[in-house]
């Protein structure tokens, strides 16, 4: 839709349970993957189309890259987690790498297109890693000692890192002679 809200288009019919959509940078694309049976990565144009499968394996939270040009998503193959490079125009993937299962998603990219950021959350405690493209050891971003990091993202000059962060509790109730 229009700004205004005018110009409306339903460009998909939510058979599959299409979650986490992106606009590529130029508007042009819309990136999300599926939830219903196996999840896989797609696009479709945005100014409405035919959606185009981009993965066969398992595949989540896919982001299109600052220049436009790849998208990286999380994959499973049921033994490891990993991090995939495509090309926006489809194909086989670029890059490969396996991240340790403690990843959690959103996946970012670095504002400068040169790594893959992502929340690795072990025993209770998150930091933010980039895992760069050149095929490096992941850098971590962030050096907390306490909490949990729910979601993050980079401004768009690459000057600063947003982030919400907190603890988890939750509590067990026993409800006796319940009727």
């Amino acid at each position: 839709m229009n700004i205004d809200g005018g110009d409306q288009r339903q460009l998909s019919n939510g058979a599959r349970g299409e979650q986490n959509p992106q606009f590529s940078p130029d508007g042009r694309w819309i990136v999300y993957r599926t939830a219903l049976g196996k999840p896989v990565v797609w696009k479709i144009p945005a100014d409405g189309g035919e959606p185009v499968q981009l993965t066969d394996k398992i595949s989540l939270a896919p982001t299109i890259s600052p220049e436009g040009k790849w998208i990286a998503y999380t994959y499973s193959d049921g033994s490891k987690l990993g991090i995939e490079i495509v090309p926006l125009e489809g194909g086989e993937p670029i890059k490969t790498f396996v991240v340790p299962r403690t990843l959690v998603r959103p996946l970012r990219w670095t504002p400068d297109g040169r790594a893959i950021a992502y929340i690795d959350s072990a025993d209770g405690l998150s930091n933010i890693v980039a895992q760069p493209l050149d095929g490096g050891n992941p850098l971590p971003l962030t050096e907390f000692k306490v909490d949990q990091i729910f979601s993050f993202a980079f401004s768009a000059d690459g000057k600063q890192l947003a982030l919400s962060r907190g603890t988890v509790e939750s509590d067990v109730v026993l409800i006796k002679d319940f009727r």
